[in-house]
Order: structure tokens, then C-alpha cells, then sequence
């Protein structure tokens, strides 16, 4: 994750390195202003508690993917075009993969917290798959974004135990795609049938 120099971005980078030296559970924003240098007033403003914190680190990852993500290439199918926007919104996880574990751990049995993830995993579902050119409006969009945000929940357990290289993100990724691609092709078919039926 590229440093820069805004309040938000500097909250962000103090939270990744609070949350890899001393947890989730503990952390205050008290605390975390002073880490980060930051009058109260600016934190209360820009971040006024915990949920809100994770959110701000959620966009902080979708925004350096949406600046680093290609143009879509019309040429590759679907599925290759999500495959390469989800691998590159990995790549943007790569710094936090530390804080990104801790949070695992100490999210278990944390409904609120696992609620608030949920949420933000579905708001990086949405740019993917904008990134990758797939539709995201009507009911098949909606299938589409929903699938994408239980692609990339999925695919995080795998990449946070993955090696360099991610080939096991990669694999996984991939039969991932294909079911989802398979489930989508599906479900259309069953709507064009029912459609006719009742045009019929």
C-alpha cells in the first residue's frame, strides 16, 4: 500500500501497524490518534469508532486497486477478466496480510465485527466486478455481486495461508470462477425457460 500523507491515510497506516503489534480487541482510537499524530477532533471527524475504522481501511485497499487496475481488455472472457481484477485486488491485501490475520483470529464469534467485514467485502465485490466488466444491475447483477463478495470471503482464507508465488490462490481462484460461471449460466437458462413459458 502506497504511503501518503492525508489524515485518512495516515489513521490507516497507524491502525495496520497497531493491529500486527498489539490486536483488534485492544485498540482505541485515543490511541490511535496519538500514533498516528493526529488532533481528536480530525479522527473524530474522519473515523468516530471502530466499525468506521475498518471501512476507512477497506477503501484505502479499493481505492490503490481501482488506481493500479488496467483497462479492460474486451478481448478475454468473463471469467479471465474477474480472474486478473480479483488477483490485482489481492495484490493491494499484500501489506496488511499480517493485520489481515490478526483480525481473523480475533473476529471468531465477533458477529458485529464479522457483520461490519461482510459489508465491506461486498463494497470491494461491487468494484471488481466494474473493473472486470461484468454486470452489476438487474437481478443477474445481483447474483453476480453476491458471488463475487462469498468469492473473495472464500479466497481470502486460502491467500492468508498461501505462499509467494499464490499458487493455491490461484488454483482455488479459479475452480471458484468456473462454478460461478457454471451457476450463472444456469440460473439464466432457467430464467430465458420461464420467460417463454410465460410468453407462451
Amino acid at each position: 500500500m502506497v504511503a501518503r500523507n492525508t489524515p485518512k491515510q495516515k489513521l490507516v497506516s497507524a491502525a495496520i501497524s497497531a493491529i500486527e503489534k498489539s490486536g483488534w480487541k485492544s485498540l482505541t482510537l485515543m490511541s490511535l490518534a496519538k500514533k498516528a499524530k493526529l488532533p481528536f477532533e480530525t479522527v473524530y471527524d474522519i473515523c468516530p469508532n471502530k466499525q468506521a475504522l475498518l471501512a476507512l481501511i477497506g477503501n484505502e485497499v479499493d481505492l490503490n486497486f481501482l488506481n493500479t487496475n488496467p483497462e479492460i481488455d474486451s478481448t478475454m472472457s468473463a471469467r479471465d477478466r474477474a480472474f486478473d481484477a480479483v488477483l490485482s485486488w489481492f495484490e493491494q491485501l499484500e501489506p496488511l496480510r499480517a493485520a489481515l490475520t490478526v483480525l481473523k483470529e480475533e473476529s471468531k464469534g465477533d458477529v458485529s465485527t464479522l457483520i461490519d467485514l461482510v459489508h465491506i467485502t461486498m463494497r470491494s465485490a461491487y468494484w471488481i466486478t466494474e473493473c472486470a466488466g461484468l454486470s452489476n444491475t438487474g437481478w443477474r447483477g445481483l447474483l453476480v455481486t453476491r458471488g463475487m463478495g462469498i468469492l473473495l470471503a472464500d479466497t481470502l482464507n486460502v491467500w492468508l495461508q498461501d505462499e509467494p508465488d499464490h499458487a493455491k490462490t490461484m488454483a482455488h481462484l479459479d475452480r471458484r470462477l468456473r462454478t460461478l460461471e457454471e451457476w450463472s449460466e444456469t440460473i439464466k437458462k432457467a430464467r430465458t425457460s420461464v420467460e417463454r413459458d410465460e410468453d407462451s
